[in-house]
């Protein structure tokens, strides 16, 4: 894992999904939740392996989601770095 440590600040994340409607029963909370435990880590017993942009999903802390109806469905997410990187870099 040496050099490979995901994002550990704070995020933002924004969301739009385009489709022709939601699915029964679905609101875009449903489809934010999904897509934030994909973009992290998978916990092992003493470390955190895997992860795409963070550690934890409870690191995103600000955004906002948006249905535009559109006849083909996909999404947009767009990933804020709030906080100073694990390397003392500055998020945007």
């Amino acid at each position: 894992m040496t050099g490979r440590a995901p994002y550990c600040g704070a995020l933002g994340m924004d969301f739009v999904m385009y489709a022709p409607e939601l699915e029964k029963n679905k609101n875009l909370t449903d489809y934010m939740s999904g897509i934030m435990d994909t973009l992290d880590g998978s916990h092992g017993v003493e470390f955190t392996y895997l992860p795409i942009v963070y550690e934890d999903d409870c690191q995103v802390c600000d955004g906002k989601a948006e249905f535009k109806q559109n006849s083909k469905p996909y999404y947009e997410i767009t990933i804020r770095f709030l906080q100073e990187s694990i390397n003392g870099e500055h998020g945007a």
